[in-house]
């Protein structure tokens, strides 16, 4: 009995947790963003703003991503 009370006191506890969650909500302010200016890939000191040596870089890592591509040919 003294184990029934505890399961039913940790569950009353566990649903009255999950009543009183609070909503996260992010408010913005019109026109202020206060964030870092995003910059694209290609403009990083790597590639110093060559964007088809990006892509093609971008096209080698997703070859090599598959294991087809890593198997040994026969």
């Amino acid at each position: 009995m003294n184990t029934m009370k505890t399961v039913l006191l940790i569950g009353a506890a566990m649903a009255l947790a999950a009543c009183s969650e609070v909503p996260q909500v992010t408010h913005y302010e019109a026109g202020s963003y206060s964030g870092k200016p995003d910059t694209r890939p290609w403009e990083s000191a790597t590639y110093g703003g060559d964007k088809a040596l990006w892509e093609s870089d971008m096209r080698a890592r997703a070859r090599k991503q598959t294991e087809i591509g890593r198997m040994p040919p026969g």
